[in-house]
């Protein structure tokens, strides 16, 4: 996480609910680092922003197939949804005080990733009560609940701007049925 001083002591606020966070839930729970640079932040913050590439090219590299998720849970303590299927590969990572967790899943090769990931949405959803996608929208992979659909087909009555999300048509207008490989689960 990034923070910084505002002016109103929320800096010291949060080393101060950091410190109480550690105490009460041990020390092994969390590691503050703080940078001793500009440059060494702007190293951190560009971090950011490559793990979701690095892990599709580490898929490439060791010849998996991977997918990247994001799902909201509700507080749960922060554990994680069981798998259908063992990844060779999972990374989680999450925004600080957020319930949207990413998460990178790499398998191999004679797994049904697309089956892998609709399992995952199903127990997101059904046994820990979230919602997956969550912060990144559905896409053309998942089907939009209806009063989404009805929405989106009212602002875009064209069905030009976003062909084929949430489970809709490709076609002009909306006149053929859901697009081929969008799945209900």
């Amino acid at each position: 996480m990034t923070v910084g001083e505002y002016g109103d002591d929320s800096m010291e606020h949060l080393l101060n609910r950091l410190e109480m966070f550690a105490r009460t839930k041990g020390r092994d729970k969390i590691d503050i680092y703080e940078c001793k640079s500009p440059s060494e932040a702007n190293s951190l913050t560009a971090f950011r922003f490559v793990a979701a590439p690095a892990f599709k090219t580490w898929c490439i590299g060791n010849d998996v197939q991977g997918f990247s998720v994001d799902y909201a849970l509700p507080k749960n303590g922060g554990t994680a949804p069981p798998l259908s299927s063992g990844p060779v590969k999972r990374m989680r990572y999450s925004h600080f005080a957020c319930n949207v967790v990413h998460e990178d899943l790499a398998y191999p090769l004679d797994v049904n990733a697309m089956q892998a990931k609709l399992d995952l949405k199903k127990t997101v959803e059904h046994s820990f009560d979230g919602k997956l996608p969550a912060e990144h929208g559905h896409g053309t992979e998942y089907v939009a609940p209806p009063d989404t659909q009805d929405r989106w087909k009212r602002i875009d009555p064209l069905n030009v701007m976003n062909p084929g999300i949430g489970g809709l048509s490709m076609a002009p207008e909306y006149k053929e049925d859901k697009p081929a490989g969008v799945s209900d689960a």
